[in-house]
């Protein structure tokens, strides 16, 4: 039988907790440094 492992969350659902939810400042500032981030590794695999 499968065990559920309770204390595993999503990863939105950590981004909840550790940003705030989506629209908040603290949030928005999160989401564009990770969208830099993506992009500066998507221009050095392109390299």
């Amino acid at each position: 039988m499968k065990q559920i492992n309770k204390k595993l969350t999503s990863h939105t659902a950590h981004l909840d907790k550790q940003y705030g939810k989506k629209g908040t400042q603290t949030r928005e500032k999160y989401e564009q440094g990770f969208e830099a981030f993506k992009l500066c590794a998507m221009l050095q695999k392109i390299r």
